[in-house]
């Protein structure tokens, strides 16, 4: 018996979800809560388990498209248990896994177009031009690698024919080019990135400050037994420093909400740290900082990191941040113009620790100093 699977809701908020892997293929049996298919969210990717035990008599959108949820994925025929014909089971629950960082190999069709290769475009992009009478290959596409979507087809049409622009062909590559699928993690970054600076007119202010009494309370911390046990770095300390800055100056804590016109002003403190992974910038989120110590910020500050780094953040580690730190202080650098992450309003750029001499009541001594920089 038939059973179409539609893609569930995978979290609070998710409206839509991009194929990044299909794990099954069509006419293959499947076990009931076998992994299917890989999904990627705002937040992470999702691996989608089989709700029944069957074949996959039908699989619905290509690796790399944009599928809504409570539309039907796949059609699987449902493999009949003996004195239970008819049965239809529930869809199970799709398990929440890591975000996947490992590059799958490029299919065919998402590499660059050739010169004279196949145009890109969806299955409802090519019914639509075949009913309007356009040939593709005239048609120069506006979306990722080159696609045609529908609005660059009405804006063909809709040209006078002598003015009409054509399919602009690539110049050949002089030398090797590799090519890596721009989907996933690294491309959800690249349009959140995108969406913020599109957003919030970005303003960078930048101040140097005297962190020596800091950098002593460290090392003091460090040589004692407890220090021996936990790794504490400068971000616990920055992070407590902030949530004091943030209820000096609520409207740093908020987020922007576009469609209902309102600024929402959070009374929680859950602070983001930008985390560098293969994929890019992950942004795991510690809750309620102004409640825990700075042993204990030091310890979920680590997990989550080493996570991020793994592909094994969960999801619930990626959401309802209020303000975001991004350390920058382990590749060096004076300054950076950190983007906001939207619909935060602001974002700390923390930059790296350097002893120089400054002026302290008339006389020139070395201090500890760093550079932080913040976008709102």
């Amino acid at each position: 018996m038939p059973f179409e699977f539609k893609l569930p809701d995978i979290g609070e908020g998710i409206v839509e979800g991009e194929i990044v892997r299909w794990l099954v293929k069509e006419g293959e049996h499947v076990e009931e809560d076998q992994p299917i298919v890989e999904v990627m969210t705002d937040k992470a990717t999702v691996e989608i388990p089989s709700p029944l035990k069957g074949k996959i008599a039908k699989r619905i959108g290509d690796e790399g498209e944009v599928i809504k949820v409570g539309a039907t994925m796949v059609v699987i025929e449902e493999k009949e248990e003996e004195g239970q014909s008819g049965v239809k089971l529930e869809p199970a629950k799709p398990r929440v896994d890591k975000p996947k960082t490992k590059l799958q190999e490029p299919r065919p069709t998402e590499a660059p177009v050739p010169a004279g290769g196949p145009v890109l475009a969806t299955p409802a992009v090519r019914r639509l031009a075949r009913e309007m009478g356009v040939e593709l290959s005239q048609v120069q596409g506006s979306g990722p690698r080159g696609r045609v979507t529908r609005e660059d087809l009405e804006r063909f049409k809709s040209a006078p024919a002598e003015i009409r622009p054509e399919r602009v062909k690539p110049r050949p590559a002089s030398g090797e080019v590799e090519t890596i699928p721009y989907r996933g993690v690294r491309k959800k970054i690249g349009e959140r990135l995108v969406a913020s600076k599109r957003t919030a007119p970005h303003f960078t202010y930048v101040e140097e400050v005297d962190v020596t009494e800091l950098v002593r309370v460290r090392k003091q911390f460090q040589e004692s037994d407890k220090g021996q046990k936990v790794r504490l770095t400068y971000l616990p300390f920055l992070m407590k420093a902030v949530v004091r800055g943030l209820k000096e100056y609520p409207l740093l804590n908020s987020t922007l909400d576009e469609e209902e016109g309102v600024i929402r002003l959070k009374k929680y403190y859950n602070i983001g740290i930008a985390t560098d992974t293969p994929e890019g910038l992950i942004v795991p989120v510690v809750r309620d900082v102004d409640k825990k110590d700075i042993l204990k910020l030091a310890q979920e500050v680590t997990g989550l990191s080493e996570a991020a780094r793994a592909g094994k953040a969960k999801l619930e580690d990626l959401k309802d941040g209020t303000f975001t730190i991004t350390s920058l202080g382990a590749l060096g650098g004076v300054l950076a113009t950190p983007i906001i992450n939207y619909p935060e309003v602001a974002i700390l750029g923390v930059h790296k620790i350097a002893q120089k001499p400054v002026v302290r009541d008339g006389q020139i001594v070395v201090r500890d100093m760093m550079n932080l920089s913040i976008s709102l």
